[in-house]
């Protein structure tokens, strides 16, 4: 009755844990939420990746540029037709667009100008003024090289549309203007920007959703029916694509792990007991201390990142270990009651989740968040399950009968013993070999450790900048920049101080969109100073016809006048922004959102010789209010040195942790350095194996030393205490070493699990932990035991 009564209490329990880990679970599964969130150059990338959340590049790829032409203009049509699947779909450059649109864009920058420009302009424009500045545009015309600038000024006699694009530019190089940004220079590349219907993509789930709808459209449907399209390479990317790819990737990646994990915890217990009973509670017990975890978890932190939670559940090799050591020592001591078996196991397990814990600990010093909570998760973990595990999966796993001895695994072991040194000085001298002829593992500290191994959106993303570049001469000089504030009067203002600052010898180039934030003073101005050229209007036609430009050389000018006219008429409340449709058509350089109030987009372009790397301007503007330099590539310079810290920061108060267990747990000099020689030998070989396998240091394989660390003091911890009982023999240590080879099989294979994943960072660590788990099980549970008894003959 009283069994019973346990088990529906334990039940219960679990239930309860259940219910309230997964009511605080928040996964965030965003990359950029691995690293420091005040590190330069983040803030700048989240919010242009923000900008960008929802713009989906399609490319289109051949050898042939009309063949791309055709394709381009062909889907670009038919996925604007589908305006269930598309809001809308970019395939031309501004310069391009509807004439209206580009009438309305001119009119709005000379609105939106300095007066002291627009009144150049209008004394520009004066009747007596107008045929010199007509003479030098059609000398102008006549003698440039540039076919394009040519083609604008036939189109724009009186520099309307360049003198806005002029302000646009901060009145510096046009070139990123007058470029096609859709196409590369050969024209064997055509991107298409996508975005989806209705609201914003919300998570990675709708983004996978949407693009693999894309997809099927494209590739399925589309493609098929062309039938002379063929050489045609189309190719998906942006930031949907990163999204669905990473996250769900990760997810994947950790169902699959967790899911192993159970396989591997449930079969090889199986294997060494042979019952059913026993095990279903152990799994009970692991999925109550996960959940009981993952609550607390939530507590404290209120949103989990989705891979810590992840190597939380590798954790569960861990978890298991105290509850099948507290079955060994039922075993070792039959018809003794929990309470007395709890005694005798309780100094080993809570020696082991103190030490365990406190190395994990350590982590949360990382200035890694993602790394910061796998060490607080962990270590939360390790506690909560040894309190389980021992007070309650232990009294119901001794209710369910004798548990076999299987004398034929306890002779195996025994000569596992023996194999083992020899394997382990084998391991020690091909280590050795590996690391003088290849070295130490190298650190890798990039930003391509986030990305999965096979990835199509990388893949095209690559492809798409080496064409974009090719003209290139010296690549990775171009900056983003990113300001954002919560109205558009600071909006400027930060733009002001930026262009203030890019002032410098270090910078060759700034494109900074001031010109297109609004600017309520100077519009009311100008409109009213602007309305004084519609006068003219006759006057400037009858100029332009009889310096003989064509019959379409007034139109643009036509339509900026009409535009002028119409915002006075309409009398609408200043400031004025640009239609929706029109800020779409400048891709996007300012913008309006909930959450992040006014955005803007710029640029600079870094003087020859400077890289990001040598260009403090660019962590000085960081100091900027609402100011951001952004992207991957400047985010690297300034997570390779931090990186670079971080192994110092964790590794160090590690082994001091360490240091301090070793002579708090072990007793003697004797256990001291038997101990001290069994981590060394498994960390040496630990470091060949990767120099072996090319394994590098990065941000997440990081973490697999404290976890090594810590299952080497824990199998130390309970070899060394078995072998100080009196009267141990080899035949009982090696009962022991049975159950820690489950212990340790299921949590390095685990590990092992991540290594097939999707993920480059998961691999490395699934492939770096399991060789450290698998190595200290060996050496530990194997090896010490005897040489142990060695010494002692």
């Amino acid at each position: 009755m009283k069994s019973a009564s346990l088990r529906l209490f334990f039940v219960l329990l679990v239930i309860m844990a259940g219910a309230f880990g997964v009511s605080r679970l928040d996964f965030d599964v965003d990359p950029l939420s691995l690293l420091p969130q005040e590190l330069p150059g983040l803030q700048g990338t989240r919010l242009l990746r923000e900008q960008k959340r929802n713009l989906l590049l399609i490319a289109v790829q051949a050898e042939d540029p009309a063949l791309v032409e055709v394709t381009a203009d062909a889907l670009a049509e038919h996925l604007a037709a589908r305006p269930e699947l598309c809001a809308s779909v970019r395939s031309k450059s501004l310069l391009q667009s509807d004439p209206a649109i580009i009438a309305e864009v001119v009119a709005y920058l000379w609105l939106n100008a300095p007066q002291q420009q627009v009144s150049r302009l209008i004394a520009s424009l004066d009747p007596a003024s107008v045929p010199a500045l007509l003479a030098k545009s059609r000398e102008a015309a006549g003698a440039s090289l540039d076919l394009q600038n040519a083609t604008l000024t036939g189109y724009d006699p009186l520099g309307l549309a360049r003198g806005a694009l002029a302000l646009l530019s901060d009145g510096g190089d046009m070139s990123s203007l007058m470029s096609d940004e859709f196409s590369s220079a050969d024209g064997t590349l055509r991107l298409l920007f996508v975005t989806p219907p209705g609201k914003a993509l919300a998570d990675y789930r709708a983004a996978n959703t949407w693009l693999t709808q894309i997809k099927a459209e494209v590739r399925e449907k589309w493609l098929p029916e062309q039938g002379e399209l063929t050489g045609v390479k189309i190719g998906f990317t942006g930031d949907p694509a990163f999204q669905a790819e990473i996250a769900t990737g990760m997810e994947g990646d950790m169902r699959q792990s967790i899911g192993a994990v159970t396989f591997i915890v449930g079969f090889l217990f199986w294997l060494l007991h042979r019952s059913v009973k026993p095990l279903l509670w152990l799994l009970l017990a692991i999925l109550c201390a996960n959940l009981l975890t993952l609550g607390t978890a939530g507590v404290i932190y209120g949103s989990l990142n989705v891979m810590s939670m992840g190597f939380a559940a590798i954790l569960t090799g861990l978890i298991e270990d105290f509850g099948v050591f507290g079955l060994h020592v039922a075993r070792e001591h039959p018809g003794e009651r929990f309470g007395s078996i709890c005694r005798r196991a309780l100094p080993s397990v809570a020696w082991s989740a103190v030490s365990i814990a406190g190395i994990f600990a350590m982590l949360g010093l990382s200035q890694l968040p993602g790394v910061a909570q796998l060490g607080v998760l962990s270590a939360l973990g390790v506690l909560i399950g040894a309190a389980v595990m021992i007070f309650g999966f232990l009294p119901l796993g001794m209710t369910t009968g004798k548990l076999e001895e299987h004398h034929g695994t306890l002779r195996l072991a025994m000569r596992m013993q023996g194999v083992m040194v020899w394997l382990v000085m084998i391991a020690l001298m091909a280590a050795t070999a590996v690391i003088g002829w290849k070295g130490l593992p190298k650190m890798d500290f990039g930003s391509a450790v986030l990305r999965p191994e096979k990835s199509e959106a990388f893949d095209v993303f690559d492809s798409v900048e080496q064409s974009m570049l090719k003209s290139s001469t010296e690549p990775g000089r171009n900056v983003p920049l990113v300001f954002a504030a919560h109205s558009t009067a600071a909006l400027r203002q930060s733009i002001i101080a930026a262009r203030k600052m890019l002032n410098s010898p270090e910078v060759e180039a700034r494109l900074l969109p001031l010109a297109l934030v609004p600017d309520a003073e100077a519009q009311k101005a100008n409109l009213a100073a602007l309305q004084t050229l519609s006068a003219h209007e006759d006057a400037l036609r009858q100029a332009v016809d009889a310096a003989g430009f064509t019959d379409v050389a007034y139109a643009l000018t036509q339509k900026v006048l009409k535009q002028w006219q119409d915002w006075a008429a309409a009398k609408t409340a200043l400031p004025l922004w640009p239609k929706p449709v029109v800020l779409e058509n400048l891709g996007g350089i300012v913008s309006q959102h909930d959450k992040h109030g006014f955005m803007a987009i710029g640029s600079a372009r870094l003087a020859q010789g400077h890289s990001m790397e040598n260009a403090p301007v660019l962590h000085e503007l960081e100091k900027t209010p609402g100011a951001h330099a952004a992207g991957w590539a400047f985010l690297r310079t300034s997570l390779e040195p931090l990186l670079k810290n971080e192994i110092l920061r964790v590794c160090v108060p590690t082994v001091v942790i360490a240091g301090i267990l070793f002579l708090l747990v072990f007793h003697g000099w004797r256990e001291r350095v038997f101990a001290f020689l069994t981590m060394a030998a498994s960390g040496w070989i630990l470091l060949g194996g990767m120099s072996a396998w090319g394994l590098t240091w990065n941000l997440m394989s990081v973490a697999a030393v404290p976890l090594c660390l810590g299952l080497g003091l824990d199998f130390t911890i309970h070899v060394m205490h078995s072998l100080r009982e009196p009267g141990m023999t080899r035949e009982r240590v090696a009962s022991l070493g049975r159950s820690l080879a489950y212990c340790g099989l299921s949590t390095g294979l685990g590990f092992g699990a991540l290594a097939a994943g999707s993920n480059r960072g998961l691999i490395t660590l699934g492939m770096t932990a399991m060789i450290g788990v698998l190595t200290v099980l060996i050496a530990a549970a194997f090896a010490l035991p005897r040489v142990w008894f060695w010494r002692r003959k």
